[in-house]
């Protein structure tokens, strides 16, 4: 009687998922044409007076090479100020450059530039820094390294390619400081150089993080920065041959490293009996924990919502819990009580609330592969990319789950992934998602609705609401009728109560503001 009645309430609850007010303004730019056809925001700045700073990437595509920066001041009605175009162009001596990351220090923005220099064979990283008033940018040398230390990438091929080579770019809550790291060739320890500098491009921090282990034994899974810009955590799965003989769960452990001026630091943990496929590293206010998905058989089918809590200093765990997914959850997802487990579970985010409680996302995700015949008894393959199922879950100073719900969505593409999957952010203690559909919600059994296909011909703007409780609503935003171009919802970039998002149909392009 006592499952009957909480089935029969959780159900009731559903129901009231249909179209709602959710207060929200919106703001869109004239419709402009760039000279590239793809770009994307990868920077927005309040400016203070109600107005804002973004700095878009672009490139160019099959008939039009090229690539670089756009810097545009807007005012509160998204009217353009100010603009300038920053082309980014090579020397002959450098190649396989790339732009890691963006920052800004008051009216100061840099570019953190990585590239191989030929003449000197070693890897330089740069800030390309002016002032937004006065486009002027000047080239600062951080570092550089020989290239004959450095696991090479893709740029050179699968030959010397493993997990985590390459360069990582980490900026920390407050956007006050930001992490380089890069991978070093070392077949029998695992080695990373890290770098930590301030928004004005002081280093802070130059360590070389070395496991005495093999690199492939080794996965790097994140490192994240203090809020105070003077520790990183460096969280590694490692698969030793003391964990090879256990019984049950993972045969590896999770190795958390903090780095700090006076050296290095480093926790140990097991999941025990359970998988725990990956783990993320959130460090905010004077609490340091890892989050993740477990399951008690395999590591791609997930049960619950894994969680520690560490000292952020002594990296003493003060917390370690497995939450199995809650029985609204699972309603949500199968449309009654099954004993199933979800997989294919990728991380998409983190978001703290105003009571610092955490709000993680992720989102199913695979790729299918189809074979296509020709007319000339050839063929091709030719790749799906899948986003389906929102999974949300909010977490307790203690670790217990507040809630956990999932937002039923079917949607691929074969071509540009930028319109489908999600934007989420916060507004006070409710959780927002944006997400476009281009067909009508569907009514699934059991009071529960679902989320469609969409496309660059049909693309309607939604968001939903999670309220504290965990309740949540709908409501369509933006119909794709009264649009010139769809809007790019997986890019979206946040400032203060607004979401930024840029549309696009050809070279025609238009900036979007909502306000929450």
């Amino acid at each position: 009687m006592k499952n009957f009645l909480t089935v029969l309430i959780i159900s009731l609850s559903i129901t009231n998922f249909y179209a709602q007010e959710i207060p929200h303004s919106i703001t869109k730019s004239q419709v402009f044409k760039d000279e590239y056809k793809h770009s994307s925001i990868v920077l927005v700045e309040d400016d203070g007076n109600d107005g804002v700073f973004i700095v878009r990437s672009y490139a160019g595509g099959l008939f039009s090479s090229g690539a670089g920066y756009y810097f545009e001041h807007y005012d509160s009605s998204l009217k353009l100020i100010k603009e300038y175009e920053y082309e980014m162009k090579r020397s002959d001596i450098e190649k396989y450059g790339s732009i890691l990351g963006v920052i800004m220090n008051g009216n100061q923005v840099s570019l953190i530039d990585f590239v191989y220099n030929t003449k000197d064979k070693a890897f330089v990283c740069s800030a390309l820094t002016s002032s937004i008033n006065e486009f002027k940018f000047n080239k600062k040398e951080l570092f550089r390294i020989a290239s004959e230390d450095v696991m090479k990438s893709q740029w050179f091929g699968d030959n010397q390619f493993d997990g985590d080579s390459g360069t990582n770019f980490i900026v920390n809550e407050d956007k006050t400081a930001f992490a380089i790291t890069i991978d070093i060739k070392d077949k029998n320890t695992e080695t990373h150089k890290v770098f930590l500098f301030d928004n004005k491009l002081n280093k802070n921090i130059e360590h070389n993080f070395k496991r005495d282990i093999k690199d492939k034994k080794f996965v790097y899974e994140n490192i994240d920065v203090s809020k105070d810009g003077k520790n990183l955590y460096l969280l590694g799965k490692v698969f030793t041959e003391e964990k090879k003989k256990k019984k049950e769960g993972g045969k590896y452990q999770y190795e958390l490293t903090r780095i700090s001026n006076e050296g290095q630091a480093t926790q140990v943990f097991d999941t025990d009996e359970h998988f725990s496929g990956s783990l993320k590293t959130i460090v905010f206010q004077d609490k340091l924990t890892c989050i993740g998905f477990y399951s008690d058989r395999k590591d791609y089918r997930f049960k619950g919502i894994s969680y520690f809590e560490l000292d952020p200093i002594t990296l003493a765990i003060r917390k370690s819990k497995y939450n199995p997914f809650t029985e609204q959850f699972i309603i949500d997802k199968y449309g009654k009580n099954k004993d199933k487990e979800l997989k294919n579970l990728s991380f998409r985010g983190i978001l703290i609330t105003q009571q610092n409680e955490i709000v993680f996302n992720a989102e199913e995700y695979y790729v299918t592969s189809h074979y296509q015949s020709t007319p000339n008894g050839g063929g091709y393959w030719r790749y799906v990319y899948h986003y389906d199922d929102i999974v949300s879950a909010k977490m307790a100073n203690d670790g217990s789950i507040i809630w956990a719900r999932n937002i039923n969505k079917r949607q691929s593409t074969s071509g540009d992934e930028s319109y489908i999957s999600y934007t989420s952010t916060i507004k006070g203690n409710d959780t927002y998602f944006f997400i476009n559909t281009g067909e009508k919600v569907k009514k699934l059994s059991n009071d529960r609705i679902q989320f469609g296909q969409t496309s660059t011909k049909r693309s309607n703007l939604n968001v939903i609401r999670i309220t504290p409780d965990g309740n949540f609503s709908f409501q369509e935003i933006l119909d794709d009728k009264a649009n010139e171009v769809p809007f790019m919802v997986s890019d979206g970039a946040l400032s203060k109560n607004s979401v930024y998002f840029i549309g696009r149909k050809g070279k025609k392009k238009q900036l979007l503001k909502v306000t929450l």
